[in-house]
């Protein structure tokens, strides 16, 4: 049974996601978003172990200052740090098709965090041997949640190190 860490996974879409990656047999770790502030030292990990990280947290409150840059861009550096992937781990983010949006102004921090996540997944990809990989689900709305994690799990299969999917599994122009 493959072992999996899972931030933001106790509530909303995570919690459709946990239970997608467990009906597919994945034993599933789940580090909550309130548990975040604790973990920029790094994380204590139950299972130690990982074939599958997957950062689908966001840190809130959001603005332009240091402590959700922590949460958002370098706490899952800090987990990775703490952990150890197995051979050929897939590590993921959620990430957002409004990076780069011309609309929204009020959103800004939110897509400048998820676009550094993307450059930083990219590094890692280039750096690493591990697949490192994002996926841009759309708009995630309550009454797609189950198609949405379920679409995430088939595509991990597939994933290639270095690029960000859609939900149909293509590769995203992020």
């Amino acid at each position: 049974m493959p072992n999996a860490l899972l931030t933001g996974g106790s509530s909303g879409f995570g919690i459709e996601l946990r239970e997608e990656l467990e009906r597919n047999d994945y034993n599933v770790e789940v580090i909550p978003r309130f548990v975040l502030p604790a973990l920029e030292p790094g994380y204590n990990a139950r299972l130690k172990e990982y074939d599958l990280v997957f950062f689908n947290h966001h840190y809130m409150p959001e603005e332009f200052d240091h402590k959700s840059y922590e949460m958002n861009c370098l706490v899952p550096l800090h987990i990775l740090k703490s952990i150890t992937l197995l051979p050929n781990a897939k590590v993921g983010w959620m990430v957002s098709k409004g990076i780069g949006a011309h609309f929204m102004p009020q959103y800004s921090p939110y897509f400048a965090f998820k676009s550094v996540n993307v450059h930083i997944m990219r590094y890692l990809a280039h750096k690493e041997n591990d697949i490192y990989f994002g996926v841009e689900p759309g708009h995630l709305v309550e009454q797609n949640w189950k198609t949405t994690a379920s679409c995430i799990v088939k595509m991990l299969n597939s994933v290639e190190s270095g690029h960000v999917y859609n939900i149909t599994g293509e590769i995203s122009n992020l």
